[in-house]
């Protein structure tokens, strides 16, 4: 009797560990047929880890294979998410550790066989915070979901369903996922699963409604914005793009802001969305109204690539890029129409409206990289170029947002001057808007988009797309503002000088090239990245004096400027030329009726 005494704590504890071996995902006992239950938790977010286990079922397969996808959808960059998965393990659901072994960069297989069910366990390390990477700290953890959520090969079109365990001092979870009890969401397939960022914390909510539905705006971090001033304004983006479409496809909405620093950006998602913005911006109208650019810019996404989507973005590759020439459309038209919103919600005025064009005049018509790539190569080279960019982009690329945007314009002062203003852009994406509503699984190409362009504008636009989106042909900007009733000037008089080269100031004062642009002063003369200028004709130049000692000069002068390259000084002989262009752009003072009609039916809608 005292033996059995003695032995009953051990008895008890081996029965104990037997029963939890045998239920090892007890936490789901419905595992369901063509679903796949995913668990989210943190043991150690002081460490910047998050934990992961996904329940499969084998379907009597010997062997599954899970795989993290290399890029996010909306950020076309190969970023090799699986360098951050840590201690893959699997089990059978006996609690049986089963064999796993990595068969490439991203993918590791785990042998099953006799096994009904199999369970998937791993790390993520999350220490980047943007849009398009996850960070976990005590504080909060934002999941950018394809970074950290493996998918098992020839199962993307099966539910998912998503348990999160937040952190003991975390309170809120904000997420575009349907959620069907507490702590626990579902997506209909893989795609829209990780379509839906996370952001678990202690963020503010705030809530607003349009339609009849509901909108959360999410407030990670401290910040001085004022929340009934966001309220207001994210309501009056949500109504003006409604109105163009006038539908809003979602049952609710989720406005996901992480505050930092410094830093900026945003990835639109199908009923959600990331951005990044600096939490001092608020109480700065300027910076305010940039900040609410880049909302109206990804709510419009929603429609205009989640929806209203390139042949080639879905069903997405998640091993490999997804190429296409349709990003001058993507984020092109949606650079356009970001700022139209702000206009049509009178966030901005006309004046300030010219201004934001302005910018990106000035982005693309001083640079010798518009005839060198067109929109189409833009578009298709990205994911090595446009997010790679170095200290030669100027030179050799454009930018598909920012050209994008111009052409996007122009297009719509053609159909608007065609039809006597009587339709617009607007009603070519209405078109396209339609052909999702008959057909969602309908892309569209090129030959679609011109389509509906000569459509709505009753127009040939053939040597348009040839000269302006297949071409490098200069964007007869001048003349198209021209018909809106916007003047167009140079703001370098003939006798401004410049080495034409952008710099910054290192050990206090020296001023070291970071930039030099082709067809300036600087470029011809053979000034490079990195040089730093000692003197210009004998006279030390610094930070102070640098404007002062150039503007001793005229154009034709010779120079003689001394620089260190890699720490050994030189002399370059540098003649200066007329300077660059700088654009600037205005409301013609007594514009004509039909300036009017066409600037008022672009502003309008």
């Amino acid at each position: 009797m005292m033996i059995l005494r003695l032995l009953f704590p051990f008895l008890f504890l081996f029965l104990l560990v037997q029963s939890v071996k045998s239920k090892p995902f007890k936490e789901f006992k419905d595992l369901k047929k063509n679903q796949i239950q995913y668990t989210l938790s943190f043991s150690k977010p002081q460490n910047n880890y998050c934990d992961v286990e996904i329940l499969v079922s084998t379907d009597s397969e010997e062997s599954l294979l899970f795989s993290m996808p290399v890029w996010t959808p909306g950020s076309y960059l190969i970023r090799e998410f699986g360098r951050h998965i840590e201690r893959v393990k699997a089990f059978n659901e006996n609690g049986k550790e089963l064999e796993v072994f990595k068969i490439n960069k991203n993918t590791w297989q785990v042998n099953c066989a006799g096994a009904s069910e199999v369970k998937l366990t791993y790390s993520v390390y999350c220490n980047e915070l943007t849009v398009r990477t996850s960070q976990v700290n005590i504080d909060h953890a934002f999941i950018s979901s394809s970074g950290v959520f493996m998918f098992v090969r020839g199962r993307l079109d099966s539910k998912c369903i998503l348990k999160i365990n937040p952190y003991k001092t975390w309170k809120e979870i904000s997420t575009g996922l349907r959620k069907i009890a507490k702590n626990k969401y579902e997506a209909e397939n893989y795609d829209n699963f990780i379509d839906c960022p996370i952001e678990i914390g202690n963020q503010e909510i705030i809530e607003f409604t349009v339609a009849g539905k509901k909108h959360y705006i999410c407030m990670a971090g401290k910040g001085n914005y004022n929340a009934d001033t966001l309220k207001k304004d994210f309501k009056k983006i949500v109504e003006v793009e409604k109105d163009l479409f006038d539908d809003l496809p979602y049952e609710d909405f989720t406005f996901i802001i992480l505050l930092v620093k410094n830093g900026g950006g945003g990835l639109e998602h199908k009923n959600s969305f990331a951005a990044i913005g600096d939490r001092n911006l608020f109480d700065n109208p300027e910076r305010y109204k940039r900040f609410l650019g880049l909302i109206s810019h990804e709510f419009f996404h929603l429609w205009n690539v989640k929806r209203i989507r390139p042949v080639a973005l879905g069903p997405f590759d998640y091993d490999n890029e997804n190429y296409t020439k349709m990003h001058y459309v993507t984020e092109g038209w949606t650079s356009f129409y970001d700022n139209v919103f702000l206009r049509r919600a009178d966030i901005l005025n006309d004046e300030e409206y010219i201004e934001y064009i302005e910018r990106d005049v000035n982005d693309i018509m001083r640079f010798s990289g518009r005839f060198k790539q067109s929109l189409e190569e833009s578009s298709f080279d990205n994911w090595i170029k446009y997010y790679r960019q170095d200290e030669n982009n100027r030179n050799s690329q454009i930018s598909y947002y920012t050209k994008g945007a111009l052409v996007a314009m122009m297009l719509d002062i053609e159909i608007i001057r065609a039809t006597n203003a009587r339709k617009s852009l607007d009603n070519v994406l209405k078109l396209l808007w339609q052909d999702y509503k008959n057909n969602p699984e309908r892309g569209y190409d090129d030959a679609r988009i011109k389509e509906l362009c000569e459509q709505v504008s009753g127009k040939n636009l053939k040597s348009f797309w040839k000269n302006y989106i297949a071409g490098t042909k200069d964007l007869p900007l001048e003349e198209y503002l021209g018909y809106a009733g916007i003047d167009m000037t140079n703001k370098n008089a003939e006798d401004k000088i410049s080495l034409d080269v952008e710099y910054t100031v290192v050990l206090d004062s020296v001023i070291q090239i970071t930039k030099v642009y082709e067809g300036g002063t600087g470029f011809e003369a053979g000034l490079n990245f990195k040089d730093r200028i000692i003197s210009i004709n004998g006279e030390t130049v610094t930070k102070a004096n640098y404007d002062a000692v150039l503007n001793a000069n005229e154009t034709g002068d010779e120079l003689i400027v001394r620089i260190d390259r890699d720490g050994l000084e030189k002399e370059i002989k540098v003649t200066l030329l007329t300077a660059i262009p700088v654009y600037k752009l205005s409301l013609t003072k007594y514009p004509t009726e039909n300036q009017l009609k066409v600037f008022n039916k672009w502003i309008k809608g």
